[in-house]
């Protein structure tokens, strides 16, 4: 049997990553209120963010010429 978990929760570097942008980046954001996180183990990740919540954070910022 094969199964495949795919992370919910990923550390800065990884959400940086996952929508193109530096880990400062995201680090800013967070500390603005825009990507929500939950804390983490303190040491090597402070904080944790769900893939859901990126997604969101990149519908929110989309535009489209009128």
């Amino acid at each position: 049997m094969n199964s495949s978990i795919t992370k919910r929760l990923v550390k800065v570097k990884q959400a940086a990553t996952y929508i193109g942008v530096s880990a400062w980046k995201i680090r800013k954001l967070i500390q603005q209120g825009l990507i929500p996180y939950i804390p983490g183990d303190g040491a090597t990740a402070p904080w944790l963010i769900d893939i859901r919540d990126l997604d969101a954070y990149i519908d929110s910022q989309k535009v489209s010429f009128r």
